[in-house]
């Protein structure tokens, strides 16, 4: 029970951590703070410069946390009413996210930190992730700053220069050591390296290093101003929208060679942006060196969060030198329309409700033209100069297949009229019923083909020599109509299955490849009678449209 006490009281105190870390309430001052140290060296983090009031020192309380941990601090100085956090020495567990709360009753605000501990190899002084800014000379006289060492002095420091980690003798000959740098009398392309300084710092009776590094390069080609040449901004406009970040570099070409003196800044609407700003602020100002030894300088304008104000505002960033002043100048507007999403958004469903429409066709094809038919029927009759809706072609064969009672002229004679004739009106001609007698055969078929709109020929296996000879001279009448002179469209219907498709004449197989066929495939739910059925459907949709007459 005790156990489990302790382990739900350290989650609530882990939880009540990330509360206060992620409060709402705390104003965050999201600074880029990136610190690279060395191993085993003193680092002095300022923190909440200008924040803390002397009157109410007493009443903040300031802590600060790693990875989400809060760490004990055992040293917590202030001065100039600023609170610092120092490492001594910093180590490479000492690695990570550190956010630090300073906050009372009525007042609270934080930040964060990046803390990355590099080791150094065996026998250098420098990592190649701890460097400074590169410095760029003339050849000549020149000084290497040691930077950032202010708040490490102390009464009795000594000042230490190392070249490529080799100790640097103070001779006032060629190296003179003054303050914080080192001067170098007639420098020249042999001075190239790596210019390392090292400060001893005690604190409590132990020593501390603090070291900074510096690649020198020496120039060979000479330095030459010009008349700034803003390449970023170029008087155009951004778009932004309401509640999001943005940040805009403005880059001015300003020389070739190590220029000395260069201001660029940004203001806004002519007014200059304060530099404790906390919406809208500036960068550092970072040289960099382009092709031909060409110097161009940038400065970025950040803003964390876009305003309506913002859309009547002109931002401009002013490039100055000796040789003179540009300036360009940027916009904010709202983004404009997204018409592609729009159309996008249209397109695809109505793709979508297409192919859904094709495929619903494909499937039910037959469905939706025998509907449309029977609702759209034509009030005039057709005038075509046909007689018959369809001529027939059976084997007259008496024999029974596997139809049982309805062999194929049982079907041609009777079932066949039934539906098409007597059910939906069509008109049919069905040799063997609608002949007169004395009529010659050969005239009867080729006039009544003729009179036809379609030829329905329907298949049997093994019929006899007479249905040959007289269904064979119909097939060959008929197929003429319809693959000479394309007259007449042919509809093949099979009632047996079997495999004496090819045992029929070339003209058959052709007709079949081309057109299809419609089989009948018998079922217990399904019969020859019932004119629903799906057989009945696809004979309906190959024969031709019907008047309401």
């Amino acid at each position: 029970m005790a156990s489990l006490l302790s382990i739900i009281l350290a989650a609530a105190h882990i939880l009540q951590i990330v509360a206060e870390q992620d409060s709402p309430d705390c104003f965050h001052l999201q600074n880029e703070n990136n610190i690279q140290i060395l191993e085993n060296e003193t680092l002095k983090l300022t923190i909440f410069m200008d924040s803390l009031n002397p009157e109410e020192e007493d009443s903040f309380r300031f802590r600060c946390y790693k990875n989400n941990v809060e760490i004990k601090i055992t040293d917590q100085r202030q001065k100039n009413n600023s609170l610092s956090l120092w490492f001594l020495p910093a180590t490479l567990t000492d690695s990570g996210i550190y956010r630090c709360i300073l906050q009372n009753t009525s007042y609270c605000v934080k930040d964060d930190f990046h803390v990355q501990v590099f080791q150094l190899s065996h026998g250098r002084c420098f990592h190649e992730n701890v460097l400074e800014q590169p410095q760029e000379e003339n050849p000549g006289s020149i000084q290497i700053y040691c930077p950032d060492i202010e708040d490490y002095f102390q009464p009795f420091s000594v000042l230490q220069w190392f070249k490529d980690c080799k100790p640097i003798a103070i001779d006032n000959k060629k190296y003179f050591h003054n303050d914080k740098q080192l001067s170098i009398k007639d420098a020249n392309s042999e001075d190239n390296g790596m210019y390392t300084c090292k400060l001893e710092y005690q604190h409590l009776g132990k020593k501390y290093g603090v070291t900074r590094t510096t690649e020198l390069k020496m120039r060979t080609t000479a330095t030459k101003t010009i008349q700034p040449k803003i390449i970023n901004p170029k008087n155009n406009t951004i778009e932004a929208s309401l509640g999001s970040t943005l940040n805009v570099t403005c880059e001015a070409l300003v020389g070739f060679g190590k220029m000395d003196i260069i201001f660029l800044s940004w203001r806004m609407n002519n007014t200059d942006i304060p530099e404790d700003g906390l919406r809208i602020k500036q960068g550092d100002q970072i040289d960099k060196k382009e092709a031909n030894h060409a110097t161009v300088v940038l400065r970025n304008l950040i803003i964390s969060e876009i305003i309506e104000k913002d859309f009547q505002t002109t931002f401009e960033c002013f490039a100055n030198n000796p040789r003179g002043i540009r300036y360009g100048f940027v916009k904010i507007v709202p983004p404009s329309p997204d018409w592609t999403l729009h159309v996008i958004k249209i397109i695809v469903p109505l793709i979508f409700v297409t192919l859904a429409c094709i495929l619903i066709y494909q499937v039910f094809k037959v469905d939706i033209v025998l509907w449309y038919r029977e609702m759209f029927r034509l009030h005039k009759p057709i005038n075509d100069g046909k007689i018959f809706d369809a001529y027939v072609i059976y084997p007259r064969s008496e024999t029974e297949g596997s139809l049982g009672n309805s062999s194929t002229s049982h079907f041609a004679l009777h079932i066949l009229p039934q539906i098409l004739e007597e059910k939906y009106g069509y008109k049919l001609f069905i040799s063997g019923r609608d002949e007169l007698p004395g009529q010659a055969a050969v005239e009867v078929i080729e006039e009544n083909i003729r009179n036809s709109r379609r030829l329905i020929i329907i298949l049997a296996q093994n019929p006899s020599i007479v249905d040959k000879g007289y269904s064979g001279f119909e097939h060959q009448i008929g197929l003429f109509k319809a693959l000479i002179q394309n007259v007449v469209k042919v509809i093949l219907i099979e009632l047996e299955k079997g495999n004496y498709l090819n045992d029929f004449p070339e003209s058959i197989r052709h007709v079949i490849q081309k057109n299809g066929i419609i089989k009948w495939k018998p079922d217990k739910r399904n019969k020859l009678g019932r004119d629903y059925s799906k057989f009945w459907k696809q004979v309906r949709y190959e024969m031709p449209l019907r008047s309401k007459t």
